[in-house]
């Protein structure tokens, strides 16, 4: 995804803000994030593994806590961070949004971009696609281009009802924004 403010480098933060009631929400590059005081340089990687730790940061920075709980098991995010473990399944939908944030500032990134099986792999690039796709129809829409979006609404749909290269369809991939 692209900077939402620039439109030239990846978006490497997401801004939430309350405006009027509604959730507001802004992808922004980290040049973009720093100008508008959303963010400050990365943090050394001690710091991100005292946090991931529970120990706070070497500066003594914590970051916020979400207060959120599994429902299932009842383990808070705040003892997930001090464990190093989840409890159960539910706990990766539950902290679904803290846990992007962890694997970005650990990973770079929250998507798989690793090796793939070889018999998975044109399943995978189809699945790779339309998720590339619907991002840009996403961001055509914000942008008011709808000619684009409507280009890229038939191109995903067209995709779809093809499906995955032949012999390739027991590949499941989730959507990097589910």
């Amino acid at each position: 995804m692209k900077c939402e403010a620039c439109g030239r480098k990846p978006a490497t933060y997401r801004y939430c803000e309350m405006v009027d009631g509604e959730l507001v929400t802004l992808h922004l590059c980290e040049d973009c994030a720093r100008e508008k005081g959303v963010a400050a340089l990365a943090a050394p990687l001690v710091n991100i593994l005292m946090g991931l730790l529970g120990g706070g940061s070497v500066g003594g920075r914590e970051d916020e806590e979400t207060g959120t709980v599994c429902p299932r098991c009842g383990l808070s995010f705040a003892e997930f961070r001090r464990k190093g473990r989840l409890g159960c399944g539910a706990c990766y939908d539950s902290f679904r949004d803290d846990l992007k944030v962890l694997l970005r500032r650990i990973h770079g990134s929250t998507s798989h971009v690793g090796r793939v099986p070889r018999a998975l792999s044109d399943g995978v690039e189809h699945e790779r696609e339309l998720r590339r796709l619907r991002a840009e129809l996403r961001s055509a829409v914000q942008r008011e281009e709808y000619e684009r979006a409507a280009e890229l609404r038939d191109l995903i749909r067209e995709k779809e009802r093809a499906g995955p290269p032949e012999g390739k369809h027991d590949v499941d991939v989730r959507r990097d924004d589910e």
